[in-house]
């Protein structure tokens, strides 16, 4: 498909550059959702490696993997979906049981300019099902290792009691290379024991962990939003909503805490309940 199907959105990040979504018109996001549905409805899946963008994976079991663990490498793939182009798609395609004539209409669907387009909805699963093939040559790079990895969309992250873990990265970027894509150097991280691990935004030194910052400010902001309603403040609904996802998020990622969170949420519905009864 050409630019003319998509609606191009510029988003800031963090470093001040933009980040380029483009959105699909509503006519041809239906055709990629279909796509999609018929992928999964085959068995088709994104491997056992893979764990962003999977359903019944997430950022907790991705970190889970590297608990307890000496030293974590992590790296990062430059322009994952930019960088997975149409002649490997339809390859993987075709390898996975595709017909050639499908696999040609699968790519003409999902692609913009010969490239998976940040903002459609398919691109994440057909990244995911070219990585997969990645991902197997790249675990047993790591085998040698004695490492365990996963790979969270473009996040690479190996974790091994071996101390020279690190000396693994040229043959990790020789391997990335030849599978099509290329290494952030800028975003490589060793984390050694001793020092706070993190892996995609949690803590794994002993356990799964939310980082104590986080924990704190969000505690902070439910009893503010509590203090709020109680003083006959004002009601942010948008913030609560923030706070609700983010309560859900630690439940996830801390199911023994689950019910101390869910009794944060319960409360303020009940406190907001009961100011609205007065007020009316």
């Amino acid at each position: 498909m050409d630019i003319n199907s998509y609606i191009v959105h510029r988003i800031p990040k963090s470093d001040g550059t933009l980040r380029v979504i483009h959105e699909p018109c509503p006519e041809l996001k239906l055709r990629q959702k279909g796509v999609l549905r018929w992928l999964l409805a085959r068995g088709i899946s994104a491997g056992k490696y893979a764990h962003g963008f999977v359903r019944g994976r997430s950022t907790a079991t991705n970190a889970a993997v590297h608990t307890n663990k000496k030293v974590i490498l992590k790296a990062d793939l430059k322009d994952f979906f930019g960088s997975t182009k149409s002649p490997v798609i339809k390859r993987i395609l075709m390898r996975e049981g595709i017909s050639k004539d499908v696999a040609d209409e699968i790519v003409e669907i999902c692609t913009l300019d010969g490239v998976l387009p940040a903002g459609a909805p398919g691109s994440p699963f057909i990244a995911n099902l070219v990585g997969k093939h990645m991902d197997y040559r790249i675990a047993g790079l790591a085998e040698k290792y004695d490492a365990v990895y996963t790979r969270y969309a473009d996040d690479l992250c190996f974790s091994s009691d071996n101390p020279k873990l690190n000396h693994m990265l040229p043959a990790l970027e020789h391997v990335v290379k030849r599978c099509g894509y290329t290494l952030n150097n800028k975003k490589t991280r060793i984390m050694r024991s001793g020092r706070r691990q993190t892996v995609t935004g949690l803590v794994v030194n002993a356990k799964v962990n939310i980082p104590r910052t986080i924990r704190k400010n969000t505690r902070a902001a439910v009893h503010n939003i509590k203090m709020a309603i109680v003083n006959g403040g004002e009601f942010n609904e948008q913030e609560f909503l923030q706070i609700k996802g983010m309560l859900a998020y630690f439940s996830d990622v801390r199911p023994d805490l689950a019910p101390r969170y869910r009794a944060d949420i319960a409360e303020i519905e009940r406190l907001l309940e009961m100011r609205n009864r007065i007020a009316a």
